[in-house]
């Protein structure tokens, strides 16, 4: 603040806020919104607890990896209903619309089409991760010396909190996957998008995601259950909110393709 008018910066703060404040009012407006929450945390569950079973080892190789590739079909489903939030979004919208499920097709061939966009930049991520801490020395000796190289994934998370949206925004707007992988055009869009409001709705959306997880974790498997349900109900409001964000940062562009759901 200076001299009783508010600075750039607070100007991008205060319309993080109202624009999450605008979208939670409209959420619970919406009549048994839980019933389409319900479905999405249902969907998301599958997936995590066969990653349990497979990294604990009470599954076999081959059956957790046939059972897991089956999953993550399923989770494509759910991705796809988030993309057609985000899509509404992008294109300006009034308000949350909470889409019927009965899509569900749709949805999985949308969300496939995000899982090979998340999945190639995972890889790269990954590959890059590996060489900074290579070169930086990161690689700890004991579970005292994780700190460092802890505190670099806790950012690598953060980043693609930020930056899958954005890429996401470049697959909405033509309907073709390897737009998303335009260095120009991505590292364009990056500089025009990621300012205070944004950067403030990735911490947001981590910080609360990690908050929620661990509190509700604490209550065994219906922990489990509610935590999916409680992280897909965050998803659908923070992919609005960060839909909205990337509008307003634009200004003006193509609206999103809808074609997989009309």
């Amino acid at each position: 603040m200076s001299d009783g008018h508010l600075t750039r910066s607070d100007m991008w703060k205060a319309m993080f806020g109202i624009i999450l404040f605008n979208t939670l009012r409209s959420l619970f407006k919406t009549p048994r919104w839980w019933q389409k929450i319900i479905p999405g945390g249902v969907l998301n569950l599958p997936p995590a607890l066969v990653l349990v079973l497979v990294l604990s080892g009470q599954t076999g190789l081959v059956m957790g990896g046939v059972l897991l590739i089956v999953t993550i079909g399923i989770l494509c489903i759910a991705w796809g209903y988030l993309y057609r939030i985000f899509v509404d979004a992008l294109n300006g919208t009034e308000s949350l619309h909470l889409p019927s499920w009965s899509n569900w097709w749709a949805y999985g061939v949308a969300g496939f089409w995000l899982f090979l966009i998340v999945l190639g930049y995972s890889v790269i991520g990954v590959a890059g991760f590996i060489m900074v801490v290579s070169v930086l020395g990161l690689i700890p000796g004991s579970v005292e010396e994780a700190g460092p190289m802890f505190l670099l994934i806790t950012l690598l998370v953060i980043f693609f909190y930020g930056f899958f949206p954005i890429v996401f925004m470049r697959f909405a707007a033509e309907g073709r996957m390897w737009m998303a992988f335009e260095p120009g055009p991505v590292w364009r869009d990056l500089r025009r998008i990621v300012r205070a409001d944004y950067i403030q709705a990735c911490l947001g959306l981590f910080g609360i995601s990690l908050l929620g997880s661990l509190i509700l974790g604490q209550l065994s498997l219906v922990g489990v259950v509610l935590t999916a349900m409680f992280n897909f109900f965050l998803m659908v409001v923070f992919t609005r909110v960060l839909g909205l964000l990337i509008r307003n940062a634009l200004k003006s562009g193509p609206p999103a393709r809808s074609e997989y759901w009309n």
